[in-house]
């Protein structure tokens, strides 16, 4: 619950980062470059050619988008529940969404993969002449032949279609799989910048119409987001694997890239106010309601977590199972692997242990100690995604993680440039929004 009052703002507060932002974008930009041709350069092999870097780059793409993806579900739901407590939090939420069109952009070496059809991160890509006769009459009989160990070397050396992936060609296709990705982020984006633009227009016109119409398209928006999202969580990271499927999986991501974008939010306003920033327009009030966010998505995350594993552990079907034994999920001491200590770190790290620390109120009403457990719970994110993608990399190693360092380097230089550009472009907080005094004057009860 909540009580508010109505209040004249804050004067004399810094509002606008303006050209104190260049320094920074600029030195996330040289990072972005010198991060993504390391990663390049590293990941590139005599052997497996771009195998690695596909493999890295990826993990550091879909760790970045799930934040995108997070923010733009942030700015949806406040206006879609006619929120008036976050609008003073609600801008920094708008700049990390309005990334979105540039990791559409970063997205082009994935697609070229896909497009070349090696099968190189995606097996499913890979031509039909690699098919072999056997395979092409048990796909039309409709039969399944049994999934080949993907990091095999011999599968690694001669890749081939089986019947399991020719029956799901017609949706596992290059042609169409570009297509849809290129669709998500037409969608994206432009959700994404069409939000920030009226939000910032607003405070120029100061029409509260404004605010009406962002409201109105709310609904159809979370909706869109939410299949789009589904879909593209299946198409990115799933069918790394296309013998194995998750109903849930989409939700799993979701909820992940939920709990990613409050950490950020957490993390991107505690580090505005410590440069002298809206100091007054947020308040310990919007942390308890950012640390309650963060709060109920990681149990979120984490009941979703078990729903997906239970289910298949109960069922016991081989073809369903190979995804979470090949990432550790076992019981047998003799294929126990790193995976299996990855997992049992998760599990702890994701989910029971910031589920303790993240209970107290009182934690969740010191900016400080709050601050923490945002960065733990990114730090996790992180690793919960490497943890989805790298298993699925033949004869992964420890030794080439440098591979994997760089890629999030790099994607992340771009993305945090962008996201300094648009912070530096309008007011840090929407100055005409007909909720902001209810934003300014809120507090928990």
């Amino acid at each position: 619950m909540a009580a508010h009052a109505k209040q004249p703002g804050p004067a004399g507060e810094k509002l606008r980062l303006g050209e104190r932002a260049r320094p920074a974008f600029m030195a996330a930009a040289i990072v972005a470059a010198v991060g993504l041709a390391l990663s390049l350069v590293l990941g590139y092999g005599k052997d497996g050619g771009l195998r690695r870097f596909y493999f890295a780059y990826l993990f550091g793409y879909a760790f970045f988008l799930s934040i995108a993806l997070g923010a733009l579900f942030f700015v949806l739901m406040q206006h879609l529940t006619r929120a008036g407590w976050s609008v003073t939090v609600r801008r920094i939420g708008e700049a990390i969404a309005a990334t979105i069109p540039v990791l559409g952009i970063l997205s082009v070496p994935l697609l070229a993969a896909i497009a070349a059809q090696k099968g190189t991160p995606y097996p499913w890509a890979l031509p039909l002449s690699t098919a072999t006769p056997e395979a092409v009459r048990a796909a039309e009989r409709g039969e399944a032949s049994e999934a080949p160990d993907t990091n095999g070397a011999d599968a690694v050396e001669h890749p081939t279609l089986d019947s399991v992936v020719l029956q799901k060609r017609a949706w596992l296709n290059p042609g169409f799989v570009i297509g849809r990705v290129v669709f998500y982020f037409a969608i994206w984006s432009w959700m994404a910048l069409w939000y920030r633009k009226q939000s910032v227009d607003q405070d120029k016109s100061v029409d509260p119409a404004a605010t009406s119409r962002m409201q109105v398209l709310s609904g159809i928006c979370m909706l869109v987001l939410g299949l789009t999202l589904t879909g593209a969580a299946g198409d990115l990271i799933m069918s790394l694997d296309p013998h194995w499927f998750s109903t849930i999986f989409g939700v799993y991501y979701f909820a992940g890239s939920a709990v990613a974008s409050f950490a950020v939010l957490i993390i991107a306003a505690r580090l505005l106010q410590r440069a002298g920033y809206l100091n007054r327009s947020i308040t310990v009030e919007h942390y308890h309601d950012l640390g309650k966010y963060l709060f109920g998505f990681t149990f979120f995350w984490g009941y979703i977590a078990f729903s997906q594993y239970m289910l298949l552990w109960y069922a016991n079907i081989p073809e369903e199972i190979t995804w979470f034994e090949r990432r550790g999920a076992t019981t047998v001491a003799s294929r126990v692997t790193g995976w299996s200590w990855v997992i049992v770190a998760i599990l702890f790290g994701q989910l029971l242990v910031p589920f303790a620390g993240l209970m107290s109120r009182h934690v969740k009403r010191r900016p400080g100690v709050l601050l923490a457990w945002a960065v733990w719970a990114l730090a996790f994110h992180l690793l919960d995604v490497y943890w989805l993608v790298m298993p699925q990399c033949p004869k992964f190693t420890v030794a080439s993680i440098a591979v994997d360092l760089a890629a999030v380097v790099g994607i992340g230089g771009a993305v945090v440039a962008t996201f300094l550009h648009y912070l530096g472009a309008a007011s840090l907080r929407p100055i005409a929004d007909p909720r902001l005094q209810e934003s300014l004057a809120f507090q928990n009860v």
